[in-house]
């Protein structure tokens, strides 16, 4: 029997800029449709799609009743609307912080799974992201997550307590120059990016079935210290992109990329257990109604395991902000980050801050070279970006990671010049 998964939505991606003039340009995109996908074997999907309901009057292997009145329902669920309410919220905190802010909201009212069985959910993600420039030209940018059932007061504290911190790095000095033999910390909530790209990637199946992924030649394998574990899951995020199955109706598992500094298990969709005779793991995810799920990352969280004592630096160290791929080798591991922001702290107890900078390494050394700085684990995601694979962009996608420490030397850090 051909396995057949039916997939509906309406979705929402939504992004609203606060401009100092009080204009609100709106950049928004909702799409409401229906695909079928037969899964023909060894990696083989046949995907159809078509707007609306229009799918369903086909005959293409049609679901059962209850399941098509179930793709049918989600499709007219409400979504997001800008209020004048919400307007005035934007103004009011726009005029307390100082900062540009941009709204940005992902919304999807799903349905997925065979033609006998198909359940539906609603995911919500809204954040507000702040934005703000030094004397000297440094832009400063930090997201700040928003629930609208908290209300405006609770949002406009969070950016109160965001802006105020992220002022007070702006305000730090210019240290004279990078310091020589510096660690590298990445704090909880910050780094999250970090393995996204260096585990999370080179951990999708149809990466690690190609044979082009540095990790998943080494399955099985110490890559990393045995307190460290890397998780996705998209059921596992308090605070980020959340869902108890795919957009293939697969549950979301716990899947351990780094199992205690193992190599552990890729992501897979339908096609990827099929062709590697393995059970789903719940990471078939799609752009929207229009394209195939192929495996993707959903929370992605690196942890500390909580029988480890955390490590203080000895000496200077530096905690960058906002790291952004440059360029990841999948095959090899090599990768370049930049940090537009970041806070030198010296061992004297006084702290600086540092331009621009570039965080150069190898994805086997760095992963082997971590040392644990601290438990809490925090999240992060930003709603109006997400993840690109395959030309499908955006996909959301969240971050969660513990403090982590790169001694001096592990990975190289560089001034830029020009950024």
């Amino acid at each position: 029997m051909t396995p057949t998964i039916w997939f509906s939505e309406h979705s929402l991606r939504l992004r609203v800029d606060v401009r100092p003039d009080g204009s609100f340009p709106i950049q928004r995109s909702a799409v409401r449709g229906m695909s079928v996908e037969r899964h023909l074997g060894d990696g083989c999907t046949e995907h159809r799609f078509a707007d609306g309901d229009a799918l369903l009057g086909t005959g293409c292997a049609g679901p059962t009743a209850s399941a098509a009145d179930v793709l049918r329902e989600v499709q007219g669920r409400p979504v997001f609307e800008m209020t004048a309410q919400h307007r005035a919220m934007l103004t009011a905190i726009a005029a307390e912080t100082g900062a540009e802010l941009v709204l940005g909201v992902a919304e999807q009212h799903v349905a997925a799974g065979d033609p006998d069985h198909v359940r539906s959910t609603h995911r919500f993600v809204a954040t507000l992201l702040l934005t703000l420039t030094g004397d000297d030209g440094t832009r400063h940018t930090q997201s700040v997550r928003w629930n609208p059932t908290d209300g405006p007061r609770t949002l406009a504290l969070a950016a109160r307590q965001t802006g105020s911190q992220m002022r007070d790095r702006l305000g730090l000095p210019l240290a004279e120059e990078l310091p020589a033999n510096a660690d590298l910390v990445l704090l909880p909530g910050f780094a999250g990016a970090f393995f996204h790209e260096l585990v999370g990637h080179p951990m999708e199946a149809d990466v690690v079935a190609s044979g082009t992924s540095y990790l998943g030649q080494q399955l099985g394998q110490r890559i990393a210290p045995p307190w460290l574990s890397i998780l996705d899951g998209g059921h596992l995020a308090a605070g980020g992109y959340r869902s108890a199955f795919d957009d293939e109706g697969a549950d979301s598992v716990t899947t351990r990329l780094i199992d205690r500094g193992v190599v552990g298990r890729p992501m897979n969709d339908l096609a990827l257990a099929q062709r590697l005779n393995t059970t789903r793991t719940g990471h078939g995810r799609r752009q929207n109604y229009r394209h195939p799920a192929i495996p993707r990352m959903t929370h992605t969280a690196a942890v500390v395991e909580p029988d480890v004592e955390v490590e203080e630096p000895a000496g200077n160290w530096i905690a960058p902000r906002g790291l952004r791929l440059e360029m990841m080798n999948i095959a090899s591991g090599a990768f370049v980050f930049h940090a537009p922001i970041s806070v030198l702290h010296r061992a004297d107890g006084t702290t600086a801050r540092l331009g621009p900078l570039r965080i150069v390494g190898d994805g086997a050394r760095a992963l082997a070279s971590l040392r644990p700085y601290a438990h809490q684990v925090v999240g992060y995601l930003r709603a109006t970006g997400g993840c690109g694979k395959l030309g499908q962009y955006p996909v959301l996608v969240s971050f969660a990671n513990a403090g982590l420490r790169l001694p001096a030397g592990s990975v190289g850090v560089r001034a830029v010049r020009h950024a």
